[in-house]
């Protein structure tokens, strides 16, 4: 493999890198929006009268949980900023050491960020708060429609 196929093959990786993170981030800005959407409908259209108390306290759950959902996917999406910030502060770093030595520098030099655990976490909680959220959502939609009221327990 000569220099030019190895420098091909390491630009195929930045480019498959930079591909994946927008498309991370991007799918992270859709659940946001989604969510967001999700939170007025349940509260636009919720009917007046929730038949049942499991029924209210599901709602609520879900509620919460979609708002989780959306406070985590923020907190992942600030994480483009700062990655964006990482990867300007390597290549600052890269052109100073040319700057200051033209000639030992002059080879290829590959950065790697790594990821900040933190903010994986939150890709994590996202993601169990989003499938929480479709569960309590579910039993909401049981409990409401298919559950016996309080009323009809409080006639018999």
């Amino acid at each position: 493999m000569n220099k030019e196929d190895f420098k091909k093959k390491v630009y195929n990786v930045i480019d498959s890198r930079e591909q994946y993170e927008k498309s991370n981030f991007a799918f992270f800005k859709g659940l946001t929006t989604i969510s967001v959407a999700l939170i007025g409908l349940l509260i636009g259209l919720k009917p007046l009268n929730i038949p049942n108390q499991y029924a209210k306290v599901l709602f609520l759950t879900t509620i919460c949980l979609i708002g989780l959902c959306i406070l985590f996917s923020l907190i992942v999406q600030f994480y483009e900023v700062i990655f964006g910030k990482r990867k300007v502060d390597a290549y600052k770093q890269i052109l100073q050491e040319y700057i200051d030595d033209p000639i030992g520098a002059g080879s290829l030099q590959i950065v790697e960020l790594k990821g900040v655990k933190f903010f994986a976490t939150f890709e994590v909680l996202t993601f169990f708060c989003l499938i929480l959220s479709i569960i309590s959502l579910i039993l909401y939609v049981y409990f409401s429609e298919f559950y016996p009221s309080d009323l009809i327990i409080k006639i018999k």
